[in-house]
């Protein structure tokens, strides 16, 4: 009766875990993804303001451009935790 019970929790286990493994990959590509989207959006925004790679203003339209993108992200990331904690206040009620 054990060995019934046994043998599918441990496919089951098995299943998710591997599952999951699936999933981070499917995440990490999906970052990578919209890193190199992020890179191409800023090399063009540069390069319309008659900029070309290697001169410093290029490189400071690229550095500020990312330090504005993490501005952004920052903020996002703090928006969503105060929503959380918001939300996870109300348990409290």
């Amino acid at each position: 009766m054990v060995r019934r019970f046994f043998i599918p929790a441990a496919l089951l286990s098995l299943a998710l875990v591997l599952s999951a493994c699936a999933s981070r990959g499917e995440v990490e590509a999906g970052r990578l993804a919209k890193e190199e989207a992020f890179k191409a959006e800023d090399d063009a925004k540069c390069r319309s303001a008659d900029m070309t790679p290697g001169e410093p203003a290029y490189e400071a339209c690229r550095q500020d451009l990312a330090a504005k993108r993490a501005q952004k992200a920052e903020i996002d990331y703090q928006k969503a935790r105060d929503f959380d904690r918001v939300l996870g206040g109300l348990n409290d009620l």
